[in-house]
C-alpha cells in the first residue's frame, strides 16, 4: 500500500460510509470543543486505507494565538505502549527475543526479588508483578535511563508473575524498553525512531519531546481536579524517555501506525512486521479482572481490545473507550483521559484522537465513545 495522503478527504460513499454519518462525527468533534471539553484537538478517521476525516480544532496553548495544526505535537500518554510493544515484536521476529523467555535472559539484574519467573509475555499482558509499587519515589529517576532501569530492576514483585493481571502504568515501558536496549544495543528512543518512525515516515512523532520542539507542542491542561498533579508532572516529564507514556505526536502519525497494523505490518512498501505477527499480537491474550484498573479488561500483546463488558465487571456502566460497537477485533490504546487510537480488523477502520485536556474518568471515556459510536454507525456497506 502507498502512503496516506492527508491533503484531501475521500468521499465517504467511496469507502462504504454515509456522508451524513461522517458529517455527524465531524460535528461531534466540533461540539466537544465548543462545549469546553478541551482547548484543542485533532481527529483522523481512515477506512480501507483512505482518509475520511482529517480535522483540527482550537488552540494548542491558551492565552496565545497558537492554533492547533495537523502537525501539532500532543502528549499521548499510554497511546505510547503499542509502539513500544511492536519494537519488541520486531526483535522476536529477528530471533533475538523470545516471548516466553524470562526477562532476566536479556536483563539479568531484573531477575531478583520475586521477579525471576517474569517473562516478556507477562510484561506485555501486565502480569510481570510490578505494576505500581514505588511509583512516586521512582519519579526523580525518569530523566535518566540508567537510574530508572536500575530502580525498576530492584523492585520487589507485588505478586507472583503470571498469577494476576494489573496494569503496569509506566513500568510496562521501562521493562520493554530495557529489553530492546539489552537485546539490540540501541536505546529504545533510537530504535523506535529508526525502526518505526523513519520507515513509516512519521515525521511528527517523538519518544520524549525534544525541548527545541516545545513551540510545536500543545500545552497540557486538566479539566478535573484529580488530574492536576498528573498534568503538572507531565509538563516536565513529557521530555523524558518513557516508553509507556511519552509519545508526543500528531493524530496523523498515530493513524499511520494503526494503518500499518491493518495492512498486516506493511506500509508504503516497507514490511514493518510480518503479516502473521500483526494478526497474532492483536488477538486477546487475557480477558478478566485487572487489579490496577479495578475493571474487567482484555489485553493482547501490546494493545487493549474492545468488546462487550466481561461477566462480573464491577463497573459495567462506564463508557467504552473504543465505543459500544467495538469487538474483540478492535484493538488500540487510550492515553490518560485525553488521546486515543484504535483500529478494527473487520470494519477496516482507524480512529485517532488527540487533545490537550485531561478530564474526569467518565467524561473522558464518554468523549471517545461518542465519536467512536458515531463512526461505526456511519457504515453502510
Amino acid at each position: 500500500m502507498t502512503k496516506l495522503t492527508f491533503t484531501v478527504e475521500t468521499d465517504p460513499l467511496d469507502v462504504g460510509l454515509s456522508r451524513s454519518g461522517v458529517r455527524r462525527v465531524a460535528e461531534l468533534f466540533e461540539k466537544q470543543f465548543a462545549d469546553g471539553r478541551h482547548p484543542g484537538a485533532q481527529l483522523v478517521v481512515l477506512r480501507h486505507g483512505q482518509v475520511v476525516l482529517d480535522r483540527v480544532v482550537g488552540l494548542a496553548e491558551l492565552g496565545t494565538t497558537r492554533s492547533v495544526r495537523p502537525n501539532t505535537l500532543f502528549q499521548n500518554f499510554s497511546c505510547t505502549k503499542p509502539l513500544t510493544a511492536v519494537c519488541v515484536h520486531q526483535l522476536v521476529e529477528k530471533g533475538v527475543v523470545e516471548l516466553d523467555a524470562p526477562i532476566g535472559t536479556y536483563w539479568p539484574e531484573f531477575a531478583s526479588r520475586g521477579k525471576e519467573t517474569a517473562t516478556v509475555r507477562h510484561a506485555m499482558l501486565h502480569q510481570a508483578g510490578i505494576p505500581a509499587r514505588g511509583l512516586y519515589p521512582q519519579i526523580p529517576t525518569w530523566w535518566r535511563w540508567d537510574r530508572v532501569s536500575a530502580y525498576v530492576a530492584n523492585l520487589p514483585a507485588e505478586y507472583e508473575p503470571g498469577s494476576q493481571t494489573a496494569y503496569h502504568l509506566v513500568n510496562y515501558g521501562f521493562i520493554l524498553g530495557e529489553i530492546v536496549r539489552r537485546a539490540d544495543g540501541r536505546p529504545i528512543e533510537v530504535y523506535m525512531r529508526q525502526e518505526l518512525f523513519e520507515p513509516l515516515e512519521m515525521k511528527d512523532a517523538f519518544l520524549g519531546l525534544p525541548t527545541d520542539l516545545l513551540d510545536r507542542a500543545a500545552q497540557i491542561y486538566w479539566g478535573h481536579s484529580d488530574q492536576r498533579n498528573t498534568v503538572l508532572l507531565f509538563r516536565q516529564a513529557r521530555h523524558a524517555v518513557m516508553p509507556a507514556a511519552t509519545l508526543n505526536c500528531s493524530a496523523r502519525d498515530l493513524a499511520i501506525f494503526y494503518q500499518m497494523m491493518l495492512n498486516e505490518g506493511c506500509y508504503n512498501g516497507r514490511q514493518i512486521l510480518r503479516s502473521e505477527t500483526a494478526r497474532a499480537i492483536t488477538k486477546v491474550g487475557y480477558a478478566g479482572y485487572d487489579h490496577t484498573l479495578q475493571i474487567g479488561a482484555r489485553w493482547s500483546l501490546g494493545f487493549g481490545n474492545g468488546g462487550p463488558r466481561l461477566p462480573d465487571d464491577p463497573k459495567p456502566e462506564r463508557p467504552y473507550s473504543f465505543g459500544r460497537h467495538s469487538t474483540e477485533n478492535t484493538f488500540g490504546h487510550p492515553g490518560q483521559r485525553s488521546s486515543n487510537g484504535w483500529a478494527d480488523w473487520d470494519r477496516r477502520l482507524v480512529f485517532t484522537f488527540t487533545c490537550n485536556q485531561l478530564n474526569g474518568d467518565h467524561e473522558s471515556s464518554q468523549r471517545w465513545q461518542e465519536l467512536s459510536d458515531a463512526l461505526v454507525e456511519a457504515i453502510i456497506d
